[in-house]
């Protein structure tokens, strides 16, 4: 099977062609200075390597400044997935797009595959309106929600918390925010299960198990860390953001079977 990484450089990106480099599959990457998916005339690029799956790691993920950027963020998120779907269509390709808890708007308690968006901020809606229009004109689709990415290839919150550390005695992490931290190591793993496995096309959550706080998340990476610094907890309000985050995100995995605990990746992730 011939696959082409789209966003190949990103965090998710890189765990995913090095999960990929088994044999059975040929995996082509393109980063984003090699392919601009918001535009029309860039698709040649892909019909050049001809792949039977398409995956879509390209994505504007910066949540407070889409509020203000709202047209780079639609481009990625909305007018470059209508690209990527419309080409499949036409050349009869599998797709994977990723997604998001902010789809939903953290009002109660876990979410389900099916339950209804209500997504907070505009990159949760721009990211509800790309899945609309794969839903909408694509059958050879797989849509993976998920949160709270960290990963070895990028800028993330263990790493943000560990760098905070070296420079400060007490940091504030909000403690009104819950969900689920996802290693992209544990979730590349798992989108190749869902390849390899030939699962039924639709949407997933594909979180790590377990759930917590970003407090939480912070107090355990400094426990592994054996830091000194102290993490003290404090609201959303008093810590205000350009973007709403849901208060409660927890996506409910009911179609797979469920991936290893938060903290255990974590510990995988910081080579304990």
């Amino acid at each position: 099977m011939r696959v082409l990484v789209i966003g190949s450089k990103g965090m998710l990106g890189k765990d995913l062609m090095e999960e990929l480099a088994n044999p059975g599959y040929e995996v082509i990457g393109l980063g984003l200075r090699d392919l601009d998916i918001s535009k029309e005339f860039d698709m040649p690029k892909i019909e050049a390597i001809n792949p039977d799956l398409i995956i879509n790691c390209a994505a504007y993920t910066n949540v407070d400044k889409a509020e203000s950027e709202r047209d780079r963020c639609y481009s990625t998120n909305v007018t470059g997935v209508k690209n990527i779907v419309n080409f499949c269509k036409k050349n009869d390709i599998i797709m994977i797009q990723y997604s998001t808890d902010y789809v939903f708007s953290g009002d109660k308690e876990g979410y389900n595959e099916e339950d209804r968006k209500q997504p907070i901020n505009y990159y949760g809606e721009t990211k509800s309106q790309g899945e609309d229009y794969i839903i909408n004109n694509l059958n050879k689709c797989y849509i993976i929600r998920t949160s709270w990415l960290y990963g070895k290839n990028g800028k993330n919150f263990v790493d943000t918390i560990i760098n905070l550390c070296k420079d400060t005695d007490e940091i504030k992490v909000v403690n009104d925010q819950t969900g689920r931290p996802t290693y992209t190591k544990d979730l590349s793993k798992a989108t190749i299960y869902l390849i390899k496995n030939k699962n039924e096309y639709g949407i997933y959550h594909i979180t790590n198990s377990d759930k917590c706080s970003w407090f939480e998340f912070a107090q355990e990476i400094v426990k592994l860390k054996g830091l000194n610094s102290i993490i003290n907890p404090c609201t959303s309000e008093e810590f205000p953001r350009d973007a709403k985050r849901p208060k409660f995100s927890v996506l409910n995995n009911n179609k797979i079977e469920s991936l290893r605990s938060w903290k255990e990746a974590l510990r995988d992730y910081l080579g304990q």
